[in-house]
């Protein structure tokens, strides 16, 4: 079923340590920059271009789940088929609407952790942009390599009339940053830019622009015409020159950007489009029979792949027919088309590489080697606007090994459950570690979270009837490896030897993480139990310990290879049905997690930030979160909407719901050895009133912090 979510530095100068961290930290030294990609915290047009010349997999195993290469005639075939009258039972269906936290249409990602770092200690020290994996870069708003920061800036920052980039250098001297230029985004006047990356070592900038959405903030991923008039461009921007940035090239596809990763020069999109036929009548009425028909009939791939144009040129398709996959066991014949474009920064020419196979997925998540697309294989109904899956759902699990332009199909695979229902944490639902991909899924068929839908939802006027995979298990993992052309399950959670449930019954799933041989699993429902998983054997995966909390965390951002930081709500029992749950949420709660006895893991520290009603941007997107490592201890920062003004009736009790107090900038940190949390003196935000922070980031460097604000920036001392 359709829908899906969202890079590494490579150069001379990088720094490679042991890859257990979560949070990718530079370090500039000796006047060099260096990455610590893993360790401590861890073609179409203008030339050259290639697309439906890679290598495919050429045996896969005979698993009727598996991708299957076919010709242009095949795909025409599949194609005639999912656009012809059967098609009209999807799309004018009633379509789930998944819940986008994150309205930029970026997909988050997550930082990186691990041993002491082999820099001098002396080294300066700048948060990056969090990273689910050390190594894959992902797109944000501030991007900074040690010396400058870039900032996107929309045309709802005030003063700003078009999207721009602007340009600062950090000062050594002085807490401030110091303006350098700006520039327009070279983009069409029907994209706004949602994102950005900066390529440091071949000195451009990569801004990421989308087709206006009026329907946000909620993507209707099972609506297929809403994805018929996308459009995706990407701006190439050169920063060697030190006082003008300029325009390399653009480029513009006729698909929706779902996600997108940048691993050394190659920069990775997933895309989703759905063909536009003119004339053709979607809901195929009796009149429209015959002339329908002989649309479908005279249909042509260049006008049901997506298209690229360089530098507002002639449109070309990205991908080539003889490029793509069908899934004949897809659960819905649909025509939607998923496509993976490689475009290479380092040409002076464009130049990309494409597969596409027909269908949706729904989750996206990339290594260093690989990239995994997952689908959905029931449909879904709606409750309350959001999903309801069906009792028995199981998720398809796409494999593409990746070299460069090189996108190799490997083989797919199958799983129990679900991913969830939040897109933002789909991604971090998978991990590849030495050869194994990790999949948590769940089984419960409907969100229980704030809104309060009750497990039971009712779907197309039915109730639905909840079948786990493991009787009152709220999770199950699914240790996955490729072998004859499928990945194949070698190893679960719970099973037979290891019975005991991942979850109790009405949990839901919340936070996790996968960190090297281990895993880290938070649900909830009037406790926070966090699950330590031990996975060094992939055919013997099990519980190493738990440790249950008050409250609980949305994100995990493992420090070092003994402590890990969770941020979510606190919560108070009260036995009702509360926030959905069973428990009133209550103010922001940071934890410090002592898992250096994986057996016993201890809440070393924790603090509560605000009372009920307090926000911050980190609990909807990881990329809000800055980490700052030093040789002994972590800072980190992130942006919050307090809400501690008591009401004019306090009741005392918990579901009183404190006012708007202000915005400002939480400062935190971390003693790795004392295994202590301090909170420091938080920055208010020079902006009045109460506002969306969703777009909220911030910058540490040295002992300077400076405070991003759609646009605004704000410095203080640490």
């Amino acid at each position: 079923m359709p829908h899906l979510c969202e890079p590494r530095r490579s150069g001379a100068s990088a720094v490679h340590i042991p890859r257990k961290s979560i949070f990718a930290i530079q370090w500039i030294a000796a006047g060099a920059l260096s990455v610590l990609a893993g360790g401590f915290l861890s073609g179409c047009g203008g030339g050259g271009a290639t697309s439906g010349s890679l290598p495919v997999n050429t045996n896969p195993s005979p698993n009727p789940i598996s991708l299957r290469a076919t010709s242009e005639a095949g795909l025409m075939t599949y194609f005639r088929a999912a656009l012809g009258p059967a098609s009209t039972s999807y799309t004018t269906s009633k379509f789930a609407q998944d819940v986008m936290t994150n309205t930029t249409g970026v997909s988050p990602g997550v930082p990186t952790v691990g041993a002491t770092p082999s820099v001098a200690p002396s080294a300066t020290a700048i948060s990056g942009t969090t990273l689910q994996e050390a190594g894959v870069d992902e797109a944000d708003l501030i991007k900074s390599d040690g010396s400058q920061v870039f900032s996107l800036e929309s045309t709802s920052a005030k003063g700003v009339t078009g999207d721009v980039i602007r340009r600062q250098k950090l000062n050594p001297s002085k807490v401030a940053l110091t303006p350098v230029d700006t520039l327009s985004v070279p983009q069409s006047a029907d994209v706004r830019a949602t994102g950005m990356y900066l390529d440091a070592d071949r000195q451009q900038v990569v801004v990421l622009a989308q087709g206006y959405r009026s329907w946000s903030p909620y993507d209707m991923w099972f609506a297929p015409l809403v994805w018929s008039s996308g459009v995706t461009e990407l701006s190439l921007i050169s920063t060697a020159n030190a006082t003008t940035m300029q325009k390399i090239r653009s480029l513009r596809i006729t698909a929706n950007v779902i996600g997108s990763r940048r691993i050394g020069s190659t920069l990775y999109l997933v895309l989703r489009s759905y063909p536009q036929l003119p004339r053709l009548d979607p809901a195929w009425s009796a009149a429209s029979t015959a002339s329908n028909q002989a649309i479908v009939d005279a249909a042509q791939p260049a006008q049901l792949l997506p298209t690229l144009s360089v530098d507002g040129g002639t449109a070309q398709p990205i991908v080539q027919a003889s490029a793509c996959f069908v899934q004949d066991s897809n659960v819905v014949k649909s025509a939607d088309v998923i496509t993976v474009v490689g475009i290479d920064l380092a040409a002076t020419t464009h130049r990309h590489g494409a597969r596409c196979f027909t269908g949706g997925t729904e989750a996206f998540y990339m290594s260093e080697q690989n990239l995994y697309l997952a689908t959905t294989r029931t449909a879904y109904s709606y409750s309350a606007m959001t999903p309801v899956y069906s009792g028995q759902t199981s998720t398809d699990i796409h494999q593409f090994a990746l070299n460069g332009l090189d996108m190799t199909y490997q083989g797919s695979g199958s799983v129990d459950g679900h991913l969830g229902w939040d897109q933002n944490r789909k991604s971090y639902r998978m991990g590849e570690y030495q050869g194994t991909l990790r999949v948590l899924t769940q089984t419960g068929n409907s969100w229980g979270g704030w809104v309060g839908i009750p497990l039971a939802a009712v779907a197309g006027g039915s109730p639905v009837t909840v079948v786990p995979a493991t009787p009152d298990s709220t999770a199950k993992l699914s240790m996955l490896q490729l072998g004859g052309g499928s990945l194949l399950t070698v190893g679960e959670l719970p099973n037979a030897k290891h019975p005991a449930p991942l979850g109790k019954t009405g949990e839901q799933i919340y936070a996790t993480r996968f960190v090297g041989n281990r895993g880290y699993l938070v649900t909830y429902r009037l406790t926070d139990p966090l699950y330590v998983l031990d996975l060094s054997n992939p055919k013997d995966p099990q519980v190493s310990g738990e440790l249950h909390v008050d409250g609980y965390s949305d994100y995990l951002f493992p420090l070092s290879d003994s402590l890990l930081l969770g941020v979510g709500k606190d919560a108070i029992v009260d036995g009702t049905q509360g926030d959905g749950r069973a428990a009133w949420y209550q103010g922001v709660k940071v934890s410090l997690i002592d898992v250096s006895d994986p057996a016993k893991p201890i809440e070393a520290a924790r603090s509560i930030i605000g009372k009920r009603g307090t926000d911050a941007a980190v609990l909807h997107d990881p990329h809000a979160i800055a980490i700052q490592a030093s040789a002994s201890g972590v800072r980190f920062s992130f942006p919050v909407s307090l809400n501690d003004t008591a009401p004019s009736r306090t009741t005392g009790s918990p579901t009183d719901y404190y006012q708007f107090s202000r915005v400002e900038l939480q400062k935190f940190e971390v003693n790795l050895f004392a295994k202590t949390l301090s909170a420091r003196t938080a920055l208010p935000s020079n902006l009045t009133g109460q506002r969306d922070i969703s777009n909220d980031r911030s910058l540490l460097w040295n002992d300077q912090v400076h405070y991003y604000q759609g646009g605004v920036w704000q410095s203080a001392s640490w």
